[in-house]
């Protein structure tokens, strides 16, 4: 049989920094296996949303951005925050693709929802599939942004992914869901587009 896991007692909780987009809390917990207390901190952002933006003719809409984080130029899928004015997700998405790329979709679909870290990272990152998108305006991005559009072709992404050239995992992980649901998706050849 297989030993039964508990959730930990939260004893007190405290947010001990707060900044523009996260804030960090610090929660004494009880183990429910040792008895023991300890500190631990959990790093509270908003929802976060990917789009994987498809054209008709099998061509994927993706960004070039500047990441602080690893300090590199990023070939990544568009995607942000989920504002807490929006009702849901699907509206971020929407906004965001628009903002980053300046695209919209004939439909947008919801591909999945994972908890991006969840040892430390209280958020969910929500992706969707948008479909036959189209150019309709300019890019609208924030002062913290500096994005440049490309289109890449849905045959190219596996050997991209492979080579290292795509390498942001939400952004991985939104093509792994679309292949998941279209195992032929991007294989020459194959037009999964409806």
């Amino acid at each position: 049989m297989t030993p039964e896991i508990k959730k930990w007692d939260i004893r007190s909780r405290r947010v001990t920094a707060q900044y523009r987009l996260f804030s960090i809390e610090e929660k004494q917990v009880r183990s429910p296996r040792t008895g023991a207390d300890m500190a631990v901190q959990a790093i509270h952002f908003p929802d976060w949303v990917v789009v994987l933006p498809v054209t008709s003719d099998q061509t994927v809409i993706m960004v070039r951005q500047y990441r602080h984080g690893n300090e590199k130029i990023c070939l990544e899928l568009p995607g942000g925050l989920v504002d807490p004015e929006d009702e849901s997700a699907e509206i971020s998405a929407r906004r965001e693709l628009i903002e980053e790329t300046g695209w919209r979709p004939q439909r947008m679909v919801p591909i999945g929802i994972v908890y991006p870290q969840p040892a430390v990272l209280s958020n969910r990152c929500h992706f969707f599939l948008a479909r036959d998108v189209a150019p309709v305006g300019k890019m609208a991005l924030d002062a913290g942004e500096d994005i440049l559009w490309t289109e890449v072709p849905l045959a190219d992404i596996r050997v991209k992914i492979r080579k290292g050239e795509i390498d942001n995992a939400m952004t991985v992980l939104a093509f792994s869901y679309y292949w998941m649901q279209n195992p032929a998706a991007g294989m020459p050849g194959k037009d999964i587009s409806r």
